[in-house]
This record gives structure tokens, C-alpha cells and sequence, in this order.
């Protein structure tokens, strides 16, 4: 009996291509990624990074197995999950710009494993794109409960080396953000674009 992967109305590679464009490219999860990394150091930062590459596949992997449904067909329902992540992202930015830039206590906001799994659910962009996963790749027809976790598993093992690369550039530029007006031109630079990518989901 074929496998889901040779079946042929699986695209593999077209799934590979469309999950790292989506997970490599600037977004909320990077930006945080790159803020606490430089911040708090890259092994600090890897229960967030886990965090991040293992919450978007569980979503991915749920919302493929039809808990998207409801999101995708109900457009007050993608407005207030938009407002809500709207409103906590803007309270992390809020966190990064402010963070202290002098002494011991200076740092951005670091999430834990939990916490960064948490923030997939209330970040637009994440939901968008399980769902744009789902609609693309679930084969018609297919059995949800096979190739969902499939799908989740691609997106988990994509997103660890994209959201990594954004960490280890956070951590090699740490060196540069020394001097705390350095520092806070780059909170301040963070939670501009975090603030960019809030405004973007809200008016597109």
C-alpha cells in the first residue's frame, strides 16, 4: 500500500517550497526570534525557537485535520483572531522597545517552550498559512486524519533550520548592541517591524 508521501496527489516538493518561503521570510515568530537572540544569547533562546517550529506544525497538523474550518468559512470570526493577535503583539512590541539597555536587567521579552507553542494561536500569519496549507496540499478526498500530522511533521522540520538562521543571526550581532544606544535602536527597530507586520494583517 503506497504511503501518503507517494501518493500522487502529494506534491512534496511544492509543500517543501511553499513551508520554507512561508517560515524563512520576516513575521512575527522571526522578529521575536531575532530580538531575544541577540538579547539572551542563542542557547537561551532555544526553548523559543523549539517552541515556535514544533506549535506552528501542531497547528498546522490540527487545522489540516479540520479544525480550520470554522476560520476559513467564517469571516468575523478571522477578524477578532486577527484583533486579538493584533493586541498582544503590540504589547510584545511595546516589551522590546522598552526593554532596559543598561546594566544586568536589560533584556527583550523571551518566551518560554510553552509560551512561544501558545503565541501560534493568536498569531494571524500562522493561522493563514495552515490554512493556505491545507486548501493547497491536502490531496481531495484524502483522509485528514493521515495526512494531516504529515503535513504538521513538514512544517516542524522546515521551520527549525528558517527561525534558527534568525536566531543565529540575532546571536552573532549581540557583539554590536554593546553600547545601549546601539541596543535601543534596535528594540526600537524590532518592535517597529513587529508593529509593521500587525498593521499589514490587519488592512490586507
Amino acid at each position: 500500500m503506497p504511503g501518503p508521501v507517494s501518493d500522487p496527489a502529494f506534491s512534496l516538493l511544492p509543500l517543501l517550497a511553499f513551508a520554507f518561503s512561508s517560515s524563512v521570510t520576516p513575521g512575527p515568530n522571526n522578529i521575536m526570534m531575532l530580538s531575544a537572540a541577540a538579547s539572551h544569547g542563542l542557547r537561551r533562546s532555544l526553548p523559543q525557537l523549539a517552541g515556535v517550529a514544533i506549535g506552528f506544525g501542531l497547528m498546522v497538523a490540527l487545522v489540516a485535520c479540520g479544525l480550520g474550518l470554522p476560520l476559513a468559512h467564517d469571516r468575523s470570526l478571522q477578524r477578532v483572531l486577527q484583533w486579538v493577535g493584533a493586541v498582544w503583539m503590540a504589547w510584545l512590541a511595546w516589551k522590546i522597545a522598552s526593554a532596559p539597555v543598561r546594566g544586568p536587567a536589560r533584556t527583550a521579552p523571551l518566551l518560554s517552550f510553552r509560551g512561544a507553542c501558545a503565541f501560534q494561536w493568536v498569531n494571524p500569519k500562522g493561522w493563514f498559512m495552515a490554512i493556505a496549507a491545507t486548501a493547497t496540499f491536502l490531496p481531495p478526498g484524502g483522509d485528514a486524519l493521515l495526512f494531516g500530522p504529515l503535513l504538521g511533521l513538514v512544517f516542524t522540520l522546515v521551520s527549525l533550520p528558517c527561525v534558527g538562521a534568525w536566531a543565529l543571526l540575532g546571536a552573532a550581532g549581540a557583539r554590536l548592541l554593546d553600547h545601549p544606544v546601539r541596543l535601543r535602536v534596535f528594540n526600537v527597530a524590532m518592535a517597529a517591524l513587529l508593529l509593521l507586520t500587525v498593521v499589514v494583517m490587519l488592512f490586507e
